[in-house]
């Protein structure tokens, strides 16, 4: 937890000010692992507990109407209208950036550099930029659309802050950790990206990971252009709900004169997905289509790929699925 400082008198204000005496903390699944030191943190003044359910971001909440939420280590996501009790309490990371910059300024070179982070290091970003332009480089930093809190923050399911400003940069950084919000800005925009790990001290080019995603895509994309039942998975969370799109697809698929399915539900399983479809077709967390790929028993596909499939895009339209608004 070291790497996250949590500042617990001002979260204790926070919590005091909600009026709630019972508080229900909703982890990561990267902070599991010291969740009892934040119960013991809070436990003198509060009745705490642990929430069991995972956690995949501010789309995933859980709120019970007797207890105060408290989601760890993600910021709110601003279009989307929460229930009064919850907060979220962000934990940004103390690592700094300054070896792994160095590392790639020595080794690469842009001359114009896209700055994108995931929130545990969004406060960083203005410091990366001007480290940036010391060595003579134009350093710029998108602001993103209405789902997103931070200038330079991207999501798993949202990269509009690259987007932003694809068209002026030769190529992107992220700062944090994993390569998946790198993969996904790298497809979204077209643009070499590379990963800068403060704490591995790493630079990563995800051109590899990349190329072993769109070959995958395409695969699937392959299959579902035969497929005559599509089972298309819609999710009930708050910040995933996309039913209106879901029943587009639909009418869609209908229209074609192939079988459509809705499938509702909060927790998407792969390995409990039994239903006797050719294809699925994912309106939830985009993660699970490109995460979960191989859990699943038959392929999945995002709404573009499903277009592609049908031919109401072509191929050379894809792009990375992303939520921008939810039902």
């Amino acid at each position: 937890m070291s790497s996250y400082p949590v500042d617990f008198f001002e979260l204790k204000e926070k919590i005091r000010a909600s009026g709630y005496k019972k508080i229900l903390l909703q982890l990561p699944e990267g902070l599991m692992y010291n969740a009892e030191s934040l119960v013991d943190s809070l436990s003198d003044e509060f009745e705490v507990y642990l929430s069991s359910e995972p956690c995949y971001g501010a789309c995933d909440i859980i709120v019970h109407e007797d207890k105060l939420t408290v989601q760890f280590g993600h910021s709110e996501i601003p279009n989307i209208k929460y229930p009064s009790n919850i907060i979220f309490e962000e934990m940004f990371s103390n690592k700094e950036f300054d070896g792994v910059v160095k590392k790639f300024l020595d080794s690469h070179r842009c001359e114009r550099v896209g700055i994108v982070a995931s929130v545990q290091h969004v406060h960083e970003i203005e410091k990366v930029q001007k480290m940036f332009e010391k060595n003579g480089i134009v350093a710029l930093v998108g602001k993103g659309d209405s789902r997103i809190k931070y200038a330079g923050q991207v999501l798993g399911c949202n990269f509009s802050a690259a987007r932003d400003i694809e068209l002026d940069v030769d190529c992107f950084v992220f700062l944090g950790t994993g390569v998946f919000h790198a993969v996904g800005v790298r497809i979204a925009t077209g643009k070499k990206t590379y990963v800068l790990d403060p704490f591995s001290n790493h630079v990563d080019d995800v051109e590899a990971y990349a190329d072993k995603l769109m070959r995958q895509r395409f695969g699937a994309i392959a299959l579902a252009e035969s497929a005559e039942r599509f089972g298309i998975i819609i999710s009930r969370k708050i910040g995933q709900k996309r039913e209106k799109l879901a029943m587009a697809l639909k009418e869609m698929i209908e229209s074609a004169g192939l079988k459509a399915y809705m499938i509702y539900g909060e927790r998407i399983m792969p390995e409990s997905y039994y239903y006797n479809v050719d294809v699925y077709v994912n309106t939830a967390c985009p993660r699970i289509t490109y995460d979960d790929y191989l859990r699943f028993r038959k392929p999945v596909i995002t709404p573009i790929e499903l277009q592609i499939a049908l031919k109401y895009k072509l191929w050379e339209n894809y792009a990375f699925d992303e939520i921008v608004n939810v039902d």
